[in-house]
């Protein structure tokens, strides 16, 4: 074929490359979209979404391009040579952008699968995609340089240093990644709080490099993924699986207020049902049986001198013994899990009384509610026992 033609032949060849191009974008990619629309296959219309349908008819103008330019030119012509990489870069950008239209198609179906869709595996599809692009670039490359894969690779390998400086925060998120991922420490979805980031919300998107958290109050924080793994967090994962969610509140009683109880006041106390019980126990502890109808219902009108040689009742070992029949008695509270009320070590502020329970739920407002029921009814019932809740500078006149 004369050298005069090949370029009015390359000429016509890309007309018609341009032509399959309009033909398949103009044409067949909308027919393909209108029946996967029709269709009840999700998976179809993923394919057209996903560019995997149209990045495939690709392939067609792709080959009839590398197939016919030793036809039309002259193998031994740099134009032939030039084409050819050209058609070779084709193919590489090809596959990439087809692998990468796969890998978004796989990780949909992750996203609803219910074993998988709360696993942070959006990092590591990043991270493929990432090692095919680079794949994809040495290959590039070796095409315009005319230079062997594999003496680039030799090259990158002495470069390695100046690339991991540059690519540092990627290449420790690809480790992180995968360390969260194997060792699921993390999930989309996850209440998670960062004090040192003064973060605490909900996990929205793990990418290869940063997480992404929505806090409380709808701003977003993003974290880098590697700090996850270099300094610690609180994963509240655990108290969501469990159904259940702990009561964990002090009440500051007054010391002045604290003291021995009167027969007459164990008689009264001894009406509410929740609380009879253990009444009637300490009663046959203390006294014995033949002393309990004294106890409870005979008026004291002498003065006992020794008080502290005997063993009597207290307010606040009596308010503590209702506290825990009251989170008995309650259908909110977990009674399967640990219940109980403690004294701890008293401070300048009063003695602390704490309610330590679990509500049988995680979600946060019925949570609230559910706790300040409880304190509200015990914080109204300490007067019934002669106790008060400190509170500075009461009692104190300016």
């Amino acid at each position: 074929m004369p050298i005069d033609n090949e370029y009015v032949n390359l000429a016509l060849l890309l007309s018609a490359i341009a032509f399959l191009f309009l033909a398949i974008y103009a044409a067949f990619v909308p027919l393909l979209k209108r029946w996967a629309k029709k269709t009840p296959n999700t998976f179809n219309m993923l394919l057209v979404e996903r560019h995997v349908a149209s990045r495939l008819l690709q392939i067609i103008p792709a080959t009839a391009f590398s197939s016919t330019i030793p036809r039309i030119l002259n193998t031994e012509d740099w134009l032939y040579d030039l084409c050819s990489r050209a058609a070779n870069i084709w193919y590489t950008l090809l596959s990439f952008a087809v692998a990468c239209s796969v890998l978004d198609v796989v990780e949909h179906f992750n996203g609803i699968n219910e074993r998988t869709m709360k696993r942070p595996l959006h990092g590591i599809f990043q991270a493929v995609k990432v090692v095919l692009f680079c794949l994809a670039a040495i290959f590039i490359v070796s095409q315009l340089t005319d230079k062997s894969p594999v003496i680039i690779f030799s090259a990158i390998g002495a470069m390695t240093t100046v690339l991991m400086l540059i690519f540092k925060d990627s290449i420790l998120g690809v480790v992180s990644g995968v360390q969260i991922n194997i060792s699921d420490l993390l999930r989309k979805g996850d209440w998670i709080e960062i004090e040192r980031h003064h973060t605490d919300g909900t996990v929205m998107d793990i990418t290869l490099t940063s997480v992404k958290v929505r806090n409380w109050d709808n701003t977003i924080s993003v974290i880098p993924a590697y700090d996850l793994i270099t300094n610690s967090f609180r994963n509240w994962r655990g108290m969501q699986d469990s159904g259940v969610r702990r009561i964990k509140r002090a009440m500051y009683v007054d010391l002045k207020t604290v003291r021995f109880l009167t027969p007459e006041e164990i008689a009264n106390l001894s009406k509410i049902e929740i609380l009879a019980p253990y009444l009637s126990a300490k009663a046959q502890e203390i006294v014995g049986e033949e002393s309990k109808a004294e106890l409870m219902g005979v008026a004291s009108g002498t003065e006992n001198p020794d008080t502290l040689n005997s063993r009597h009742l207290t307010n606040i070992g009596t308010f503590r013994a209702y506290c825990t029949a009251y989170l008995r008695s309650r259908k909110t509270v977990a009674q399967n899990m640990t219940l109980m009320t403690r004294l701890l070590e008293p401070t300048p502020q009063g003695l602390p009384l704490e309610i330590y329970a679990f509500a049988n739920t995680t979600e946060w407002e019925v949570f609230e509610g559910i706790q300040a029921d409880i304190l509200d009814h015990l914080i109204a019932a300490m007067s019934e026992f002669g106790l008060e809740l400190y509170q500075y500078g009461a009692g104190f006149k300016a």
